[in-house]
């Protein structure tokens, strides 16, 4: 019977409604595909940053079985001979590879900022994948089953075909293959910034692509190997090895014997991994980063939860004769209930669905500003598009109906157990949930939870990766308890106001009310508290993070010019500057000293971080390092005595669980050294962390003399901006920033990396106000009684407004009062809980006094012009009207 009677019922009791109040039912699905879409847009564009990294790699290692890597540095190029000695008769190709980035030149008249695309070079042994293509018809070597696709012929720029022989041009001098999405047509030349150098290399052809394989991305580029290693100077090494087993029977057991062997024979000069490890290594460096814009893109959709409970508690208020007849008609409990929820259940679906599209137009949005982040705190990544799988529709369909279906559930327990006869006599229905926004108790219980919760550790990931769990959880709590706390301040408020109330008969009427809040009042008053407490809280954490990193480059940044190659535009990008090229820009005529420094990535048991080699005295005379433990001596700054010591930074310290006097086991191509941290220093250049040691131990320790920037003091006199543009002239490959343009512009990618946090915080915001004139719209509803009477009495309809205003501006400012105590707590928790967990930096505490002034004039103002509004609206409502 209920069966039967569901579908009738959700059709004639509920979307009937809605067809009567189409714009209301269209705002909430609106506000809920907002928070739908937020979400998604967000995972869509932290799912594209990490993708666009493997498919830089997909394109051949995704072919391959095995991967031979140094854990720092390069492989001689003789370890090949030996391999192929050690694997004998086995039937596995050997593919060496060389790997570079590089950068197309700033177009005239454009800012030399970071953050422009990086091109990945990758150096392949051409000859050898054809022969592989020529031995196996399967095409499992990309670039050669490219080439043999077009009948050995490349593929000309502009689409036509070289007829003549393809392996005789590439062999002719550097030149480069282009993917197919790079232009088109295809240029005959690109110019690239690699290293100090620019250089224009002749296109040889594009990459086609093939069925059944990945796309190839705009950002490659393919170069033959020794031409490759001529041009980043690696003559006679190599950056990895790849395996390929042939197919055929038993090729899995093939597979892991090749494996035995590798690893045998590796002693500690390289590693064995799989084809997706570096695709693993990309998602476990970013996945905190990754999980943390998660849950703040959770901000919108927890405050529209608040405003679907508040919208499904108008319902309740609106249809409250039908709920009763259909009870006194002989409706069970159960089935109104079940009603309610699918009325939720479809909302949820609907908002769900709205939020996908949204989200997937936002994330073209939002790509690029989570894009320049990845690049600058971990790898290089190009992002150009972020599309939905199957799996983020489903998600964000679940989001939808999973948060309609919570919003919505109490109210229709309300709803189901309103007695007939109570409502049927209009006596006043309590909210949905009153009993629980009045139990204060309950709300101090979640704020000690939040409390305990603190006290927990983080989760901790494979890869170094951690996620303070614990510390959201603390951050939900507290949002919970204290938006019940704070509806207490209702009574205070109507109290404190009763003196000015009492000649006004307007005031009157409003604080009555507030005397006695209903549960809509509470709601209202948790929703707007939600808003501001997150979005001020916030606001703490970006302004402190910014008077962090402010003073940090007050303390450490005091040389006047800083140089680098102008192709390095990611974190892990391997540019150099040569020898030659650092002498002459440390002998020229106007330079007073210069420091020099060079980073390498390693590995340390399978956690990646960066090893710095530098002038550690020139370092301890001219900067001055923000210490967080600082050296007991001198001797970390001798070179005579620190070639076993090291200074490690704060984020490798929490990373690692490393302080000072522990041991660390770095490795190098001379084999692993053994350094005691001398001492711990604050940095946010990276959240992987660096070890940092005098540049003479590194220079050996690599057999390499290149450094990867280098820091100019100028003597007196001398115009730093004069000698920049002397120096960038005589050098068109690198990047000279002064003092102060440097600073600028490691404060536009810092703004640049919490761009996404203000549009968070006005989404949530402006969420909580719509959900007041939501709260102040049922309230009305449920006094048309009372509305009759005041207009019987005499008030106008301006009395009648104003008494709503003031309700409302009593609810926004409790809500305000409430949210800014919330925001020093959550503000206290992002800093110095999940930030340190996530990321290991510790900040300084700054209060964004004008931005949190400014917050509580603008919610409040705004909550009595919604108020008020809404009471002109309500002013006019007849005794008994449908909506």
């Amino acid at each position: 019977m209920s069966t039967t009677v569901t579908p009738t019922l959700l059709r004639r009791f509920a979307l009937r409604h809605w067809k009567l109040a189409p714009k209301q039912s269209a705002l909430l699905v609106g506000i809920l595909a907002l928070g739908v879409a937020v979400f998604v847009s967000i995972r869509l564009a932290n799912r594209a940053a990490v993708s666009s990294f493997a498919n830089f790699t997909d394109t051949l290692t995704g072919q391959s079985d095995w991967i031979v890597q140094a854990p720092a540095g390069t492989l001689p190029e003789a370890v090949l001979p030996e391999l192929r000695a050690a694997l004998g008769t086995r039937p596995v190709h050997i593919i060496p590879v060389v790997e570079a980035a590089a950068a197309r030149p700033p177009k005239p008249g454009e800012t030399n900022r970071f953050g422009r695309t990086t091109y990945t070079l990758l150096g392949v042994d051409l000859v050898a994948l054809s022969n592989l293509v020529r031995q196996q018809e399967t095409g499992r070597a990309y670039f050669g089953q490219a080439a043999e696709s077009r009948g050995g012929a490349a593929a000309a720029p502009g689409g036509g075909e070289n007829r003549g022989d393809f392996w005789t041009s590439f062999r002719a001098g550097p030149q480069v293959w282009l993917s197919d999405a790079f232009a088109k047509p295809a240029p005959a030349e690109v110019e690239l910034i690699l290293d100090e150098r620019v250089l224009t290399l002749p296109v040889a052809g594009v990459i086609p692509h093939v069925p059944d394989t990945p796309q190839v991305p705009a950002d490659l580029m393919i170069l033959d190997l020794p031409k490759l290693q001529e041009l980043t100077g690696k003559q006679g090494r190599l950056d990895r090895v790849e395996f390929l087993v042939e197919p055929g029977p038993r090729a899995d057991e093939r597979r892991e014997e090749l494996r035995t062997v590798l690893e045998e024979k590796s002693g500690d000069r390289w590693g064995v991994t799989s084809p997706g490890a570096r695709r693993e290594s990309a998602e476990t460096m970013t996945r905190a980063f990754r999980l943390n814009l998660n849950v703040l893109s959770l901000i919108a959709l927890l405050v529209g939860l608040y405003l679907i409970f508040q919208a499904m508690d108008g319902a309740v208020v609106r249809r409250r004769a039908e709920i009763a007849i259909l009870r006194s008609l002989g409706v069970e409990e159960g089935t109104i209930h079940r009603v309610w929820l699918a009325e939720s259940a479809v909302l949820g679906l609907l908002g769900g669905a709205l939020g996908v599209l949204l989200g997937w137009a936002g994330a073209q949005a939002s790509v690029r500003a989570i894009g320049q982040t990845v690049n600058a705190l971990y790898f290089a990544t190009t992002v150009r598009a972020a599309m939905p799988s199957t799996f983020e529709i489903l998600l964000g369909l679940a989001l939808g109906v999973g948060t309609g279906l919570v919003a919505g559930w109490w109210p229709a327990r309300e709803a189901a157990r309103t007695p007939p006869a109570q409502v049927l006599h209009r006596g006043a229905a309590p909210a949905p949930g009153s009993r629980l926004w009045r139990n204060v108790a309950l709300g101090l219980l979640f704020l000690a939870g939040g409390v305990a919760c603190v006290q927990l550790p983080p989760l901790r990931f494979a890869g170094g990766g951690r996620f303070p769990l614990a510390g959201y959880a603390a951050a939900f709590l507290w949002i919970f308890g204290g938006g019940i706390t704070c509806a207490f301040l209702l009574p205070l408020l109507a109290r404190a106001l009763r003196a000015w109330g009492r000649r006004r008969a307007h005031a009157r009427v409003a604080l009555s009310h507030l005397q006695r809040p209903s549960g809509r009042h509470r709601i209202a008053v948790a929703a707007l508290h939600c808003a501001i407490g997150m979005t001020a809280g916030m606001g703490i954490l970006v302004a402190s993070f910014e008077q962090t990193v402010r003073d940090w480059l007050q303390r450490t940044l005091h040389a006047d010019l800083y140089i680098a190659s102008n192709g390095a535009q990611a974190a892990t990008s391997r540019n150099r500057i040569s020898p030659a090229a650092a002498d002459r820009l440390a002998q020229h005529p106007a330079v007073a000293a210069a420091s020099r420094l060079v980073t390498y990535p390693i590995e340390i048991d399978r956690i990646s971080t960066l090893l710095s080699g530098t002038d550690l005295t020139l370092l301890r005379a001219r900067s001055n390092l923000p210490w967080v433990q600082p050296p007991r001596d001198e001797n970390a700054f001798d070179t005579a005595t620190n070639e076993t010591l090291a200074l490690v930074s704060e984020a490798f310290s929490e990373r690692f669980g490393k302080n000072r006097g522990d041991v660390v086991r770095l490795p190098t191509p001379s084999g692993p050294r053994e350094l005691t941290i001398a001492a711990v220093f604050a940095d946010y250049g990276n959240e992987r962390g660096s070890i940092l040691v005098d540049r003479t131990h590194t220079r050996r320790w690599f057999q390499e003399d290149a450094v990867t920037n280098v820091s100019l003091w100028v003597k007196p006199g001398v115009n730093p901006d004069a000698l920049r543009a002397d120096l960038l002239r005589e050098f068109s490959g690198l990047s000279v920033f002064t003092n102060a343009r440097l600073r600028t512009e490691i404060l536009r990618i810092f703004r640049q990396t919490f761009a996404i946090t203000y549009a968070l915080e006005i989404i949530g915001v402006g969420v909580a106000v719509i959900g007041l004139a939501l709260t102040l719209t049922s309230v009305l509803l449920d006094r048309r009684d009372e509305l009759t009477t005041l207009r019987a009495l005499g008030f106008a309809r301006g009395e009648i407004a104003l008494s709503a205003a003031i309700e409302g501006g009593a609810v926004a400012v409790s809500a305000v009062a409430g949210g800014l105590v919330l925001s020093l707590a959550l503000g206290w928790l992002l800093i110095h809980v999940i930030n340190k967990q996530s990321f290991g930096w510790t900040l300084g505490f700054a209060l964004p006094w004008a931005q949190l002034a400014g917050l509580a004039v603008i919610v409040s103002v705004v909550g009595v012009a919604v108020s008020y509004a809404v009471g002109l609206w309500g002013a006019d409502l007849p005794a008994d009207r449908e909506e």
